[in-house]
């Protein structure tokens, strides 16, 4: 699976700037990340009246907005699961940095904006701590812009085994974990078939959907 890591904390305790950091820290070291800001408020970035907006209503099932510089993908409907999400449009992330969702059981950077906060998940959740003050902890402790201390650890616990070549599968939304000789199988097989086809023999990355 895509791995996933969720920074959190309190509103101003410095979430965003780390992400931001942790992001370009890791893109340089050669990494795709994708990142997801969980957000409480209601409020629709597709405005009413706009031609998106017009396209979801007529019943699109989704509506994309492509500029020079920037595309935004508009889904109708209820909120997804960030595996769903994963699933229809990051899948070439190497990994997923979020912002937000601390009620999610997933691993966590908790963010302490002052000694008067505390850390509110679950321990095995927890791969670290960030903050400008002394804190007792069980998890790693760094200082909130020591973004390069905590991309080592991103790297070492969740990106060792990252593989150009790798084999990821999904049957209806859902990661389906295969062996490696399996993997090796699928990957030659299709790319042996392809390689057969006109365009087929130099294509690096290789998306195959089926089903609806």
């Amino acid at each position: 699976m895509i791995p996933i890591v969720y920074v959190v904390g309190k509103s101003n305790s410095g979430k965003t700037t780390l992400v931001e950091k942790l992001i370009a820290e890791l893109s340089a070291r050669g990494y795709k990340v994708a990142s997801v800001k969980y957000t409480a408020h209601h409020f629709d970035p597709d405005t009413e009246g706009k031609d998106t907006w017009r396209h979801t209503k007529a019943g699109a099932v989704a509506s994309a907005l492509v500029t020079p510089e920037k595309t935004a993908l508009f889904l109708p409907g209820e909120r997804p699961t960030l595996d769903e999400l994963i699933y229809e449009h990051i899948t070439l992330a190497d990994i997923v940095i979020t912002e937000g969702g601390k009620h999610e059981s997933a691993p966590k950077i908790w963010v302490l904006g002052s000694p008067e906060e505390k850390v509110e998940c679950k321990a095995e959740e927890l791969i670290a701590v960030a903050a400008d003050f002394a804190v007792e902890s069980a998890a790693p402790a760094f200082v909130r812009d020591d973004a390069t201390g905590m991309a080592d650890l991103i790297q070492k616990t969740f990106l060792k085994n990252v593989s150009r070549s790798d084999v990821k599968v999904w049957l209806d939304g859902k990661f389906l974990e295969i062996k490696p000789f399996v993997k090796a199988f699928i990957g030659q097989t299709i790319k042996g078939m392809l390689s057969s086809l006109k365009g087929g023999k130099r294509g690096e990355k290789i998306h195959i959907k089926i089903g609806r």
